[in-house]
Order: C-alpha cells, then sequence, then structure tokens
C-alpha cells in the first residue's frame, strides 16, 4: 500500500496485519482517484470504516482540505494514526473512533464534499450507512457518496440519490451516488 498522488507521493503505509480490515487494493483506489481527480482538490472527505486510512490519506496528499477517519477498531486506529503520521498529513485530519451510525449522528451539522464508505462485505451495512447519512444532512448539496461493497453485492440506491456511475474492479465493485 502506498500513497500514489499528491503530497505524499511514493510514501509506504503501513498495512494491517490483522483479521478484519481488507484494504482497498492500490489498482482500485488508482481507479477511483482517477475518476474523482478534479472533485478533490479543496474538498471536505469523510472515510467511513477507513481500516489504514489508505483512501482518505490519498484525498489528503491531493488537496482535500480535511479528512476525518470513522472506525470502530482500536487497531485500525492506531494503523491510521501512524500513516498519518508517517505521510505528515495529519494536520489535516480528525479520527473518530466508534461505531459508525453512532458517530454519523455526531456528525450532524457538518457537511463533507466527498464521503467514501467502505463497509465490510457481505454485511448488509451499505444501505444503512447510506441511509443515516442522508438522515444526518452531512453530504453537501454538490457532493457525493463513494461506496466500495463486494462485485457480488448487490445496492440499491436510496431514492433520494441519483446512481452517477458503477465500476466492477475484480472482486470489488464502486458506486457513485449524488443527491437528487
Amino acid at each position: 500500500m502506498r500513497v500514489i498522488s499528491g503530497k505524499a507521493r511514493g510514501a509506504v503505509l503501513y498495512a494491517p496485519k490483522f483479521d478484519g480490515v481488507r484494504p482497498t487494493t492500490d489498482f482500485v483506489k488508482e481507479n477511483l482517484f482517477n475518476i474523482i481527480q478534479n472533485d478533490v482538490m479543496g474538498a471536505r472527505f469523510l472515510d467511513i470504516f477507513a481500516g489504514s486510512g489508505a483512501i482518505g490519506i490519498e484525498a489528503l496528499s491531493r488537496g482535500a482540505v480535511l479528512c476525518v477517519f470513522v472506525d470502530s477498531a482500536q487497531k485500525s486506529i492506531e494503523l491510521l494514526r501512524k500513516n498519518l503520521e508517517k505521510t505528515r498529513l495529519d494536520t489535516n485530519a480528525a479520527i473518530i473512533k466508534g461505531d459508525v451510525p453512532q458517530v454519523l449522528k455526531k456528525l450532524h451539522g457538518k457537511v463533507f464534499d466527498i464521503i467514501f464508505l467502505d463497509p465490510p462485505y457481505f454485511k448488509n451495512f451499505a444501505a444503512k450507512c447510506v441511509d443515516a447519512i442522508l438522515e444526518q444532512n452531512i453530504l453537501a448539496r454538490d457532493g457525493f457518496i463513494v461506496l466500495e461493497i463486494g462485485s457480488k453485492e448487490e445496492y440499491t440506491a436510496n431514492p433520494q440519490l441519483d446512481l452517477l456511475k458503477e465500476k466492477v474492479y475484480g472482486s470489488s465493485k464502486l458506486i457513485f451516488l449524488s443527491k437528487r
């Protein structure tokens, strides 16, 4: 795992060596940022189920003004802190440890331009989390959600959202959603 572009380009990130974390591959990450590259500069970014923080760190490296990382696992939070320190991107970052639906309630009133959501595959968290994002009204009017799920998983978009794009990369699927 490495930072692909921007201020921290080339930095090798610490990878999880414990169960329960499935990092987004560099291939998927590179394709994701090829799609959203024009939207990252100056964006407020939310990385939910952040794990090692690779996605949010990439966003910060490419010019996001803020990234809030959310994860419930202490080991992931520790790894994320190490990666932020290593890349020296910790000044524009905030880490929140907790259960995702509860954390999203705490974020009510804050607004994010890009929300990256990478729940555990095949656990039916995606729809619940997207609904909670909409319920807390934390997605900017012109913002969008990027949902990473298993390539064989189904996701039916909330009626308040438009499906912008869906791309499959091996065992992962990226779904891009925006407000109607």
